[in-house]
């Protein structure tokens, strides 16, 4: 019987964990998808432009990923980036012009290519920080309270230490 209640436990927490990544998911591509739309219209419009390839996604093994096409004046061509990190081992979420989740040493897995290029000349390169590109969008530290507490209900503590614009 006890082993059963167990069973029963850890059904009902991985299913209400689940739920709330598919509330953190709502939150994160609204947000995105706000951003791609108002990028232009912003008076803090600095040339670089967003285009979503795949939007915020939470794979059967709790990976986040996010993959954006990207143009700048400071680049040369289109760069297609793929970013990805486990949920677990995210800490914080923080603003310093983007919104940023911050882990633990060489946890974040940024790919990045040219697009003329093709992926065969993909670049690896593994950090600390998950860039949400998000970045117009001003007094908002309401969205990184939201953000905070849809990672934790979904079973991961993530503090929200500064949110400066």
């Amino acid at each position: 019987m006890r082993k059963l209640t167990v069973l029963l436990f850890l059904l009902i927490f991985s299913a209400a964990a689940h739920a709330q990544q598919h509330t953190l998911l709502k939150i994160l591509n609204g947000e995105l998808r706000k951003e791609v739309k108002n990028q232009l219209k912003s008076p803090q419009f600095n040339g670089d432009t967003i285009r979503i390839v795949r939007p915020f996604e939470i794979s059967k093994d709790n990976i986040l990923s996010l993959e954006i096409e990207k143009r700048s004046p400071y680049l040369e061509g289109v760069w297609i980036i793929r970013q990805e990190v486990p949920l677990s081992v995210v800490k914080m979420v923080g603003k310093d012009i983007n919104i940023i989740l911050e882990t633990g040493d060489s946890l974040v897995t940024t790919t990045s290519y040219r697009s003329a290029e093709g992926a065969g000349k993909a670049e690896k390169i593994m950090g600390n920080l998950f860039f949400l590109y998000l970045v117009n969008e001003k007094q908002n530290e309401d969205l990184g309270t939201a953000i905070q507490r849809a990672f934790i209900k979904a079973g991961v503590p993530v503090l929200k230490e500064y949110w400066y614009d």
